[in-house]
């Protein structure tokens, strides 16, 4: 019976949530509980969300990327495979909740400590571990929260699985934080806190670590596996000197804190936790390779040997290891030298970006003043012309202000002819991306940006499937972004391609229950309504509360597809209201 709970935290052993009969608590943390139950004799783990998603949309966000992400990878042997997903109490308004299978064994830390592995134990779990990620990156997802805390490794024979997929990056979707991934301070990668410190002024900005900060986690969780020590303590190092020592510090090689652990895995660590991105491997498989490659060594006596540290502590600091170290800071102090300068250098661009943007629109609303059929015709015409005028002239003028930068002496073939204006352009990152933009706002001569699609007819079975739930010509209200903190009456901004949307039910809306995901895509750039910047928005799925997919053709805002993008859009970021229409269709506008 479940008469007298009615939050996560009243539930106890002998309650069940649906089917799912509990038999004991696993765990708790700030996003949700997780469960022991029981179905028909046989072991499930069941996760549910502390808050429902009508009070905290992080919580439900964390909960649903979870099970998404789950729902795609079911046959990976390192991921759980997802059971069921639902609400509790209330089938659309109570806390959303997902069944797992159960693992019984403890957290990949908790293990070290009591079993304190040989490195040939821990290379197999890397191996796993790094396949999963390799897996999860083919998909094109983002872990984000690679630690220790959230692997369990398997009683009996010590296979790990991932526990915790709550902050994993979906595409198409936003990040769960403006400004930081989810993990741990000491576990940073470099780029970020470098992110951090030059945009802490900027609003709505969030940091995209891509691949290489799944790679950078790591090298911190083999870093702490191999040497029972953190990269960087936070323990020792007050916050502000952390993330310093993060962007800056080159940490002290695995095998020379502890000589127990072979040097093969010891490089692969420390080119896990390199400063810059391009330095770490290319991809994960690459660094799976690498793993393999080391563990045929793993036969060796010297890979058998337990990796507790003495009662002493670290090996102390050898004259070898100093020289070394005082070589790889030098290195690394040049390369932060040389990512400032190019921070300022791209600075410099974006100003001189803005002002051309700016005489650009100005000139775009010159032309929008021609509105008779005469001025029409002369209006495209004067457009086209003097759109490859205005490119031509921009390029020019900051072509000849780069190089005024950073000139270069010219050859003697270059002297007799002069200087070269298309090898600047064809060198100069930054005339690329003024050409990139310029491209996009005069649509000229360039390669064609993503264009929203052509209107056509809705396949069959979408609108079979709207026939059968009587979904057709009624209009819905969704949260645009699931992923995006805030309330229902605040603004969020959206940027182009995938995007996962979530039901608001009310009295007057569609038979669609509350909490139904929505996925789609996003058009934001050169579209107009009503003379007016908007976006285009589609729906092709959508996914049910009782874990049911159906097709469905919907649009975002009317019949038209089309919604006119809030004041202070910007290229690349249209301002929206979180919450807004939906409509379904027939016919795709």
């Amino acid at each position: 019976m479940t008469a007298d709970a009615l939050h996560p935290d009243h539930l106890q052993p002998g309650q069940c949530v649906g089917s799912w009969r509990i038999l004991e608590t696993l765990g708790s943390g700030g996003f949700g509980r997780t469960f022991k139950v029981e179905s028909e004799g046989a072991l499930f783990s069941l996760k549910m969300a502390l808050r429902p998603a009508s009070e905290d949309k992080e919580v439900e966000g964390r909960a649903a990327h979870e099970a998404a992400t789950l729902m795609a990878n079911t046959s990976h042997p390192n991921l759980l495979r997802l059971y069921a997903l639902g609400r509790w109490p209330h089938p659309s308004t109570g806390y959303l909740y997902f069944v797992t299978e159960y693992v019984e064994g403890e957290n990949f830390n908790d293990w070290r400590a009591r079993t304190r592995p040989t490195a040939a134990q821990l290379v197999d779990i890397f191996l796993a571990v790094v396949l999963a990620v390799v897996e999860l990156h083919r998909r094109k997802l983002l872990h984000r929260d690679l630690t220790g805390a959230n692997i369990v490794i398997r009683k009996g024979d010590n296979k790990p699985f991932f526990i915790d997929l709550g902050s994993v990056w979906l595409p198409g979707s936003s990040t769960l934080t403006e400004k930081l991934p989810p993990s741990m301070a000491h576990a940073l990668p470099p780029e970020c806190v470098t992110f951090l410190r030059r945009s802490a002024e900027e609003e709505g900005e969030h940091f995209d670590a891509g691949v290489a900060g799944d790679l950078y986690q790591l090298g911190v969780l083999m870093f702490e596996a191999l040497t029972e020590h953190h990269p960087f303590d936070p323990k020792k190092l007050p916050a502000a000197e952390l993330l310093v020592a993060i962007e800056t510090l080159v940490p002290r090689p695995p095998h020379y804190i502890n000589p127990d652990v072979p040097e093969p895995l010891s490089r692969i660590v420390m080119r896990l936790l390199e400063k810059r991105p391009e330095d770490r491997y290319e991809t994960a498989a690459a660094l799976h390779q690498a793993l393999w490659d080391a563990a045929k060594e793993r036969k060796n006596s010297a890979w058998k040997v337990p990796l507790a540290l003495p009662e002493s502590g670290p090996a102390p600091l050898t004259q070898e290891e100093v020289e070394k170290r005082k070589v790889l800071q030098q290195e690394s102090e040049r390369r932060a030298q040389k990512a400032r300068q190019e921070e300022a250098e791209a600075l410099s661009d974006r100003q001189a970006l803005e002002k051309i943007y700016t005489a650009a629109q100005e000139f775009e609303v010159q032309l929008q003043s021609l509105d008779d059929a005469h001025a029409r015709r002369k209006k495209r015409r004067w457009k086209m012309a003097a759109g490859v005028g205005v490119v031509l002239l921009s390029l020019s003028f900051f072509a000849a202000w780069r190089m005024s930068l950073s000139p270069t002496p010219a050859s003697n073939a270059e002297s007799e002819k002069g200087s070269s204006l298309v090898s600047t352009l064809n060198n100069s990152r930054s005339l690329k991306a003024v050409a990139a933009w310029l491209c996009v706002t005069f649509s000229v001569g360039c390669p064609a940006a993503q264009v929203r699609p052509l209107p056509e007819d809705c396949p069959q079975e979408a609108v079979q499937s709207m026939v059968e739930m009587n979904l057709r010509k009624t209009d819905y209200r969704v949260i645009i972004d699931i992923n995006q903190p805030g309330k229902n009456t605040q603004e969020g901004i959206y940027h182009e391609g995938k995007i996962i949307s979530r039901v608001v039910k009310y009295a007057r809306t569609g038979p669609l229950p509350d909490g139904t995901l929505l996925y789609g895509q996003l058009w934001t750039e050169g579209l107009l309504k009503y003379r007016e910047e908007a976006v285009y928005g589609r729906y092709t799925e959508a996914l049910l509360p009782d874990g049911r997919r159906i097709p469905i053709c919907f649009v975002l805002g009317d019949l038209s597809g089309l919604t006119i993008k809030n004041p202070g859009s910007k290229p690349g970021q249209a301002r929206l209201p979180r919450e807004w229409s939906v409509l379904a269709v027939d016919y795709w506008p």
